[in-house]
């Protein structure tokens, strides 16, 4: 397995399939992580090989780019047809998300469905994935009494109406690369 770390920090072997990867490479702008490559995010293309990898992460990163769409359609370029982006993000009601000088955005539970496969935002996107996962992470307060369960069910709902009552930490996605008609 071929893993792309972008915005690696400090921690480009940190997840669960380390172990099994032939290759991990990571990314990042600065000269002080654990990067292989340093490059700046917001500049394309990054400086690797078309349809290389078969998993890239996006761990708190996502909110720090300036051009979303862009960054999403080079995460679609580096994917194997069926390769996994997983993103972690902080929600927009979370105290992580406002608490870092270094925020360009803020999202909600949505913010990837102009991506959808079967129902994409043309004007942005042109990248085509099929959601795997998409989960609302909470404090332990909220998962015991269950509004966690309650968000994740009905997240539009609970957005719309409870977002700021009941406050989210961080979201989670993992999306498949679709390329082909067979992808996913």
């Amino acid at each position: 397995m071929r893993v792309l770390n972008l915005g690696c920090g400090n921690a480009k072997n940190d997840f669960p399939e380390a172990g099994q990867a032939t290759e991990i490479v990571g990314i990042d702008i600065s000269p002080n992580s654990q990067a292989d490559l340093l490059h700046d995010l917001d500049t394309f293309p990054y400086p690797c090989e078309s349809g290389r990898f078969d998993l890239v992460i996006m761990q708190d990163v996502i909110e720090h780019v300036r051009d979303v769409p862009a960054v999403m359609n080079e995460v679609y370029r580096l994917l194997r047809d069926g390769g996994i982006v997983r993103i972690r993000t902080p929600h927009y009601s979370s105290y992580y998300a406002f608490n870092d000088p270094t925020h360009i955005h803020f999202f909600g539970a949505m913010v990837f469905d102009g991506f959808d496969a079967d129902n994409p935002n043309t004007l942005y996107a042109q990248a085509r994935f099929r959601f795997v996962t998409r989960r609302i992470l909470f404090p332990k307060i909220w998962r015991i009494t269950g509004v966690a369960a309650l968000a994740n069910a009905f997240t539009k709902r609970w957005e719309q109406l409870f977002a700021f009552i009941f406050r989210a930490e961080n979201m989670y996605f993992e999306l498949k690369a679709v390329k082909s008609d067979t992808g996913g």
